[in-house]
């Protein structure tokens, strides 16, 4: 029986091949070959980072693909990467006006503009990947309402870069918070972030993304944290010759659509977008830490000391000590959306 289940199958391939063929010419597996049709409507895409080897480019790539191909092609996507259109926020400011229609901010460039965002941001909220997709999961449709009133950007998917990891240059590794004494650490420009190195002892110093890796090499900074694929695709490994591991947070994306342009979408227009959020979140989380393994592999190729910190109970108490003091960074209502936050974080399946 299973064999004749298997010869229809083969069949049924053969059999249906060249209109699989005919749809796959429609629709090919890259975004910049949409055929171009009569009252099409360009989709525009912008977000910050070079076009080679981030997974914003496989998210968007994706999400772009699926959206041609949910459409039928009515919808044309433009990627405009290395932040051709602006910084994060300035894309998410056009996005509001319309002027973008899709952007991938990182969450913690975005909550300047969506507050609420900021309870992901708290630092140890979750301690595995599973976690945080489950939790992106189950408060994403509480949040899209509040994210639109609050920056006029609807959440439609999400892409996960990895774990946050401290890069630094040093004679010594990181392994715990006094370690981080004497060393200035670049964080991102957000309250929560500062914040949470202060808790550790730390020096944090914000400076834009762009300017980072000048600061490393002209001694501004002697590190920061981000996940591997941005140290090693970014080359910090010039400049610095450590990294140390650990799980206070991971660097998250909202893929967000400008709620002025998806309201004028058909809603027809609004299924393909929503599906080809949610199918290219799927996607991003199976792609995302096979290629993240890859960047492992090239930091070590490239001679930087790899530690692991093993026993994170310390890092993880000085950090949550800060919550109440930014629960109103989330929001006058903070410390109830970081309760539902954690409520959620209760009903994790895999939870111990």
């Amino acid at each position: 029986m299973r064999l004749r289940k298997q010869a229809f199958c083969l069949a049924s391939i053969l059999a249906f091949g060249p209109a699989l063929a005919t749809a796959q010419d429609n629709n090919p597996l890259n975004w910049e070959s949409v055929p171009e049709l009569d009252d099409q409507i360009t989709m525009k895409i912008g977000h910050s980072v070079n076009m080679e080897w981030s997974s914003h480019t496989a998210t968007l790539k994706r999400f772009a693909e699926l959206v041609a191909i949910y459409t039928h092609n009515e919808i044309k996507p433009e990627i405009f990467p290395g932040a051709q259109l602006g910084g994060e926020r300035e894309m998410v400011q056009q996005a509001r006006q319309g002027a973008l229609h899709v952007t991938l901010p990182a969450t913690n460039n975005i909550a300047a503009l969506a507050p609420s965002l900021n309870v992901f941001i708290l630092p140890y909220l979750a301690t595995s990947t599973e976690q945080v997709n489950y939790l992106q999961d189950e408060i994403t449709p509480y949040l899209v309402p509040r994210v639109i009133e609050e920056a006029g950007v609807r959440i439609v998917g999400w892409e996960n870069s990895g774990w946050r990891a401290f890069f630094y240059k040093s004679d010594n590794p990181i392994e715990k918070p006094s370690d981080l004494e004497g060393l200035k650490m670049r964080v991102p420009p957000n309250p929560i972030m500062i914040a949470t190195y202060e808790a550790w002892g730390g020096n944090p110093t914000p400076i834009a993304w762009a300017e980072l890796y000048n600061a490393l090499q002209q001694g501004v900074v002697e590190g920061g944290d981000n996940p591997v694929t941005d140290v090693i695709g970014m080359k910090f490994n010039e400049v610095i010759n450590r990294m140390t591991t650990f799980h206070y947070t991971i660097l998250t994306h909202p893929i967000v659509v400008s709620e002025r342009w998806f309201q004028k979408l058909s809603e027809k227009h609004q299924e393909a977008i929503l599906r080809a959020g949610k199918e290219a979140t799927d996607y991003i989380r199976w792609w995302q830490p096979l290629d993240e393994a890859n960047w492992w592999d090239k930091a070590r190729e490239a001679g930087v000391e790899i530690t692991a910190i093993e026993d994170e109970s310390e890092w993880l108490e000085k950090a949550r000590a800060i919550w109440p003091d930014y629960y109103d960074a989330i929001g006058d209502d903070g410390e109830a959306v970081a309760n539902k936050a954690l409520e959620i974080l209760e009903g994790f399946p895999g939870r111990q």
